[in-house]
């Protein structure tokens, strides 16, 4: 599990220089999660104990992290073999992995500011591209960054980016048949007035391939207690590298051009730029923040903490009494999660891909930005990083749901939990909706509620994040009385999820209550049929609501495993939600009920000669054909007057049962009382009434 699996080394060990970095195969140093005994885990518990990472309120997660050792065994991704480190030419193994058309577009660039008179403009491919490379995936999303910090004022990503469109007209030799220059990337980059543009390429080929463009970002400097930073877009490609949210992700590849056609993209070299100790992170499976080596930490709490509230929790969260490098780690990620708390759930989200395990300074860093993420971001953009952990799979999304409601941290007892900033946010209305505080969370009812979704796979993620969601609120206590039903809806509502995922949680939960719920009256209708089908009324009623709370999991569209999914997750929590008594009453039900037969068409509700059921009790009369032909075992088709017949044939007592005597008055074209509808507004006298009044 994440929580098992925790690197707990002291901040100050990833303290290396560029200089000063080893150069060793990416295999020589086993991650973390590849420890899997309950020794090796008491170690690391006595080691983040100096640390301060676990707390008194953290025995759950001990507890987990000892349980999980035992089912649990998260392979880390398989991590590429060659030397690189900080300077060095990227080996030909890395090489070899970029994509044709990627590396034509990179040879394309550097030719273009070449001939503007631009030649000592540097060329950087970053952010995920990089990582992927060095994991060994053929890595796509490319995103370059310009150095323009030696150019004149004028020169900039869109003045450059507008004068491409003519020269691509004019060299058709590169291969590149249309350029277009996109507008900027988003309304954060547009708030951020950030000189980035993607720009669309088309080759020879019909392949098209899309470029996110930008300057290397410099200094960032903030006005008053504003938190939106004003950044240099003339920065040097190691302050650019600083303002990434993680090492991994801070990695830079300068791309160069060596002996060779100008044409040709063979001849080009790569030089990896490592500044902050990503290689070393990926080696041993962890994520971190960058943070600024040697500076001063009270230097860098002047910079950071801008409320007086920050540099109160600050002081709660004994951060003046941290060594430097440890200080100054969790200083500088609080500054990345406060300039954009959404950066909590991306950091979840690659420790659920990678199996890379958080550095401890991330729960040092969190409680800084814990309130904005759950009363700020648009939820629409948490729901995005979710979807894509469900797509990682069932044990991801699991590991992902266990952190989110496990893992207490903050000042103090260590009191915080991530799940109600994490579930929920600013709906499209600008309003905030989000999870209650939880109180308390049942470990073992949630993998109980899990374990029914086991046959989800990545391509159901929409259904594992809603299924999972759900099943972890309803073994949650939370404070206030909001039903489980309540608490997913408001956090559903607040992140704008699509109809399938709030559908894969709601179903369950609303089935659970219909199975559970008391049956109303029988019919002389229901009796009858009851009689037919050998049961008691009141056995037939409860039947009759289990078969409606399994209708109501039945998913719209999709494999049939969803349906089987979200129904035995509703029969889970109703077991732990009723009496022993009525839940085993309720599974036999269910399991009956589970015999699998042809649905009975409507068409025979209108089978002159046969059967002619008046609007008001059609429905009714579905629902006991449904049921009563599972309790009867009956597996032929009922879909038109002729199989009808045959059903009446061979169940002579349900003919008596589906009879028109049964809910007609002797007249024939009456209906009994008791079947007869209610009447709206009480009738002419309540009109009366109503307007006399």
């Amino acid at each position: 599990m994440l929580e098992a699996s925790f690197h707990l080394r002291r901040a100050g060990q990833y303290g290396h220089t560029p200089a000063s970095r080893p150069s060793l195969p990416l295999q020589q140093l086993k991650p973390f999660s590849a420890v899997r005994s309950p020794v090796q885990l008491g170690r690391v518990i006595a080691a983040s104990s100096k640390f301060g990472v676990f707390s008194a309120g953290n025995s759950i997660c001990l507890r987990l992290g000892l349980s999980a050792m035992a089912t649990v065994a998260a392979a880390p991704p398989k991590l590429a073999t060659a030397c690189v480190g900080h300077g060095e030419k990227l080996p030909e193994e890395y090489v070899k992995k970029i994509p044709k058309t990627d590396a034509e577009i990179l040879n394309f660039f550097l030719c273009f500011l070449a001939d503007q008179g631009l030649p000592d403009v540097a060329v950087f491919v970053n952010g995920g591209y990089v990582r992927d490379l060095l994991l060994g995936k053929e890595p796509d999303d490319l995103d370059l960054s310009l150095c323009l910090r030696d150019c004149a004022a004028e020169i900039t990503v869109a003045t450059l980016l507008h004068l491409m469109e003519s020269y691509v007209e004019k060299h058709p030799e590169f291969g590149i048949t249309t350029f277009k220059n996109a507008t900027i990337l988003s309304n954060e980059s547009k708030d951020k007035q950030l000189d980035t543009f993607k720009a669309h390429f088309t080759n020879t080929e019909g392949i098209k391939t899309e470029v996110d463009v930008m300057p290397t970002i410099g200094e960032e400097k903030y006005e008053g207690d504003s938190r939106i930073p004003i950044r240099d877009q003339r920065g040097s490609p190691e302050e650019d590298a600083l303002r990434r949210d993680l090492t991994i992700g801070a990695l830079l590849m300068r791309v160069k051009r060596g002996s060779g056609p100008s044409t040709s993209s063979a001849s080009l070299q790569y030089e990896l730029l490592d500044f902050y100790g990503g290689v070393d992170d990926i080696r041993k499976g962890i994520l971190r923040s960058p943070y600024p080596h040697g500076r001063n930490p009270a230097e860098l709490q002047e910079l950071v903490l801008r409320a007086r509230e920050e540099k109160e929790l600050a002081a709660a969260l004994g951060i003046d009494s941290m060594p430097a490098d440890e200080a100054s780690q969790v200083l500088w990620w609080g500054k990345v999660l406060m300039d954009d708390p959404l950066r909590i759930c991306r950091a979840l989200r690659f420790a659920a891909k990678f199996h890379f395990d958080l550095h401890p300074s991330f729960w040092q860093a969190v409680p800084f930005a814990l309130e904005p993420l759950r009363t700020k971001v648009a939820g629409s953009r948490k729901d995005t990083e979710y979807q894509k952990i469900g797509g990682y799979g069932f044990q991801a999304s699991v590991e992902f749901y266990e952190l989110a409601f496990t893992r207490t941290f903050g000042p103090g007892e260590g009191k915080l939990r991530l799940a109600a900033g994490l579930l929920g946010g600013v709906d499209h209305k600008s309003k905030p909706k989000t999870l209650s505080e939880v109180r308390s969370f049942d470990l073992q009812m949630f993998r109980d509620f899990a374990s029914k979704l086991q046959s989800l796979t990545k391509a159901d993620a929409s259904e594992l994040v809603g299924g999972l969601m759900a099943a972890a609120i309803a073994a949650t206590k939370f404070e206030g009385n909001d039903t489980p039903t309540s608490e997913f809806t408001r956090a559903c509502d607040g992140m704008c999820v699509s109809n399938a995922t709030r559908e894969a949680g709601l179903s369950p939960l609303s089935a659970s209550l219909k199975m559970a719920a008391h049956p109303p009256p029988s019919t002389s209708f229901d009796c009858a049929v009851a009689d037919a089908c050998g049961v008691s009324a009141e056995e037939l009623a409860r039947h009759v609501q289990v078969w409606e709370g399994m209708q109501d999991c039945n998913a719209r569209s999709g494999p049939e495993r969803l349906t089987t999914c979200r129904r035995s997750l509703a029969l889970a929590m109703l077991q732990r939600r009723v009496p022993e008594g009525l839940a085993r009453e309720v599974e036999a039900s269910f399991q009956a009920l589970s015999f699998v037969r042809p649905a009975v068409r409507g068409a025979v509700l209108s089978a002159k000669g046969v059967l002619e059921v008046p609007n008001p009790l059609k429905r009714q009369v579905m629902l006991l054909f449904e049921v009563s032909l599972r309790l009867l075992r009956y597996d032929a088709p009922v879909e038109d007057a002729e199989s009808l017949l045959k059903l009446f044939e061979a169940m002579p007592k349900l003919r008596s049962a589906f009879s028109d005597s049964v809910w007609m008055e002797q007249d024939g074209k009456t209906l009994k009382s008791e079947f007869q509808p209610p009447k709206r507004g009480g009738g002419k006298d309540a009109k009366r009434s109503k307007a006399s009044g």
